[in-house]
Parts: C-alpha cells; sequence; structure tokens
C-alpha cells in the first residue's frame, strides 16, 4: 500500500524561493502544509497559489516548537520536513514518490537522508554533508528538541538510512544577509536564561566560532566540554577549538585540543587534518605528513558535520605537497595522481606539482 506524505516547512519571508521549493515537493508529496511565522513579504499568497495549506504560527525564537506546529495539522502516514531555502533535483523526486512504495511502511519510524548543505562557489562541489532524519512516520508521534539546530530524537533500530534520497540547501543570498547573527542572539539569550543543556552550550561556542568571536568560543565550548554526554559533538567541539585556538596563534593548544579530538575518535579525518594543517602551516613537512597519511585511510562516518573533500581528495593532496617538499619525490606523485582520481578540483596545479616532481625524478 502507498504512503501519503505530508510536507511540513515552516516559513517567515521566504518569497526569493518559496515557489522552487513548493513545486519541487508537489511532485512526489501528497499533502502541502506550510507554517507561516510571520511573513510581511508574498509568501502565504505564494504557498495558497502552490495548494499549501498555511497556518500561522506566532514565533517565539524557538524552531523546535515552530517545527512541532508545522508537523502538528499534517494528516499524512509519514511526515517529511524541508525548509524554504532547500531543493530537491528532479531525479530525487522521481525516488521519494517510489519510497511510498516500497519504504515507508510501518516497520520503521524515520528515514536518515543527506543533507548537502554546503557547495563550493568557484566548483560547484559539495563541501559539506549533514546526514538529518528526513521523513517520519507521523504515528511515531516524534517531537523536535533545541531552539536552534533542533532535531528529532529516532530510535536508532526503528529507521534506515538511504543515500540517494538526499536535499540540497540552496539559499538566497538575501536570506544568509537576513539571519546572519540570528541564531547567536537566540542562543545567548538560552544560555543567558539558565540553558546549560549540552546541546545549547555546543551550538552557542559554535555560532560564537561563526560569528567571528573566537575568544568567547573556546570559553563556551570548554563549558561544553565539562557537561555530562558523549557523541560526535564532543569530537567536533575539540577540532573546532584547535582551529579557534590556531586562529588566535597558540600553535601549542591548538596541536593539543587536536590531539584530544584523535584520542577521542581515531577513525575520523578531521582532528587528523586540523593538526597536519598546524605543521603544513609552519612549512614543517615531515611533522605534517603523517597526520595527512592517517587521514587517508580514514572512513567516511555516517553522522556528525561531514565535508566530502576530507574523505576524499583533501588528504593525499597535503600529504602529496608534504612528501614533494621531503624530498620523497615518487611517493608525492603516487599520492598527487590519488587525490585526482578522488576529485580534486585544483587539476593543474596539482599536475604542475606532479612534473616538478618527475623532474626531480630526472
Amino acid at each position: 500500500m502507498t504512503a501519503r506524505l505530508s510536507l511540513a516547512m515552516i516559513v517567515k519571508d521566504e518569497e526569493e524561493s518559496l515557489d522552487r521549493v513548493l513545486g519541487q515537493a508537489a511532485a512526489f508529496c501528497d499533502e502541502l502544509v506550510v507554517a507561516d511565522t510571520g511573513s510581511t513579504d508574498r509568501s502565504r499568497e505564494i504557498a495558497v497559489a502552490a495548494g499549501a495549506r498555511v497556518v500561522d504560527v506566532p514565533w517565539t525564537d524557538d524552531f523546535a516548537a515552530a517545527r512541532n506546529a508545522s508537523f502538528a495539522p499534517c494528516t499524512g502516514d509519514w511526515i517529511l520536513w524541508l525548509d524554504a531555502d532547500d531543493s530537491v533535483p528532479e531525479e530525487v523526486q522521481q525516488r521519494f514518490r517510489q519510497a511510498k512504495d516500497d519504504l515507508l511502511t510501518d516497520e520503521l519510524d524515520a528515514v536518515w537522508t543527506p543533507y548537502r548543505y554546503h557547495f563550493s562557489p568557484e566548483t560547484g562541489q559539495c563541501t559539506l554533508v549533514v546526514p538529518r532524519e528526513r521523513m517520519v512516520r507521523r504515528a511515531a508521534g516524534l517531537q523536535w528538541t533545541g531552539r536552534v539546530h533542533e532535531v528529532l530524537t529516532v530510535p536508532l533500530d526503528r529507521s534506515v538510512a538511504r543515500d540517494d534520497l538526499y536535499v540540497e540547501h540552496r539559499p538566497h543570498p538575501a536570506k544568509n544577509e537576513r539571519k546572519t547573527g540570528r541564531n547567536l542572539r537566540i542562543l545567548q539569550s538560552a544560555v543567558a536564561s539558565g540553558d546549560r543543556s549540552p546541546r545549547t552550550l555546543y551550538y552557542f561556542a559554535n555560532e560564537l566560532w561563526d560569528n567571528g568571536r573566537p575568544e568567547e568560543a573556546l570559553v563556551a565550548y570548554e563549558d561544553f566540554l565539562a557537561s555530562p554526554g558523549d557523541g560526535w559533538e564532543r569530537y567536533a567541539a575539540l577540532v573546532s577549538m584547535s582551529r579557534c585556538a590556531s586562529g588566535l596563534g597558540r600553535w601549542e593548544q591548538a596541536r593539543e585540543y587536536g590531539l584530544r579530538a584523535i584520542a577521542l575518535d581515531p577513525s575520523r579525518a578531521e582532528a587528523f587534518l586540523a593538526v597536519g594543517d598546524l605543521y603544513f602551516a609552519r612549512e614543517d613537512w615531515v611533522g605534517g605528513a603523517p597526520f595527512f597519511a592517517a587521514a587517508t585511510v580514514a572512513r567516511m562516518p555516517s553522522i556528525g558535520f561531514i565535508s566530502d573533500a576530507d574523505y576524499s581528495w583533501r588528504p593525499s593532496d597535503q600529504l602529496s605537497i608534504c612528501l614533494a617538499n621531503s624530498g620523497r619525490h615518487e611517493q608525492a606523485v603516487q599520492e598527487a595522481m590519488r587525490s585526482l582520481r578522488d576529485g580534486n578540483p585544483e587539476r593543474e596545479r596539482v599536475r604542475s606539482n606532479i612534473k616538478w616532481c618527475i623532474d626531480q625524478l630526472g
């Protein structure tokens, strides 16, 4: 039996991209629900014209509350959420249609899919992927939590991952300007009012760093690490702390944070790359090479923030440069070739490096 799929969105002043995403979602969703949190532009008009049911939701600086309010009117067997600046390519729309027949059953409560969140403006390559709980079974009653960067707590034994059902984040430049500082303001208020939950502290630190306040970010990350709990966020916090300290010119501190991250999870590439970059910036090619070499054998994880480049061409590219400058030219050529095979977009530079290494070999 084909499952009915509802779309749930929260919207405020999204006229630049709303028509696009609703048109794409209509190709595979049986119901469109738009929760409007106070638009003053044409968003409501656009949503109604696209066939969506629009409900008014008061904005309380709480994205989880708004998400839950967008789920409440849905009547489908399953609910899929999107943001107004998301995009679902045509070939993926067809896969979502098929999923209603062969995937969305009562045996599952959620489906995880890749959120292709950032793209290089130079090459168009996806540079950041975040696995997200994209579709949930309505009868499971799952609730959103988190005032910013909200999540659904999903039973892992009742969920499945589908890498082919990806969604792309394609924000309009005008929206990027509007939301600058918004998340930081919300999280700063939450912390000031006594919210010391690990998730709030972690994303508060991230927002401080993203807003160019690394000194304060380090303090907030330390507060997060002092809170109880495990998870990939602790690893990611240490990697971010290494980057923060490096930006502040604190090389030894940056290295210490990176090594702590490696000790916490040696299976991931990010910390190896962060420490390798510290040596690379000092042109300490011998010191950096082992860290980049370790990153080349890391396998892409299924959780957390994931950069495709970190698990494909970047480690071998950096390793190749270290090897070339250490006089290990034959190995440098091998790593450079590997980097090209894995999709390095800077192909002319790499080819030039290969030619230089071959010339050194005579």
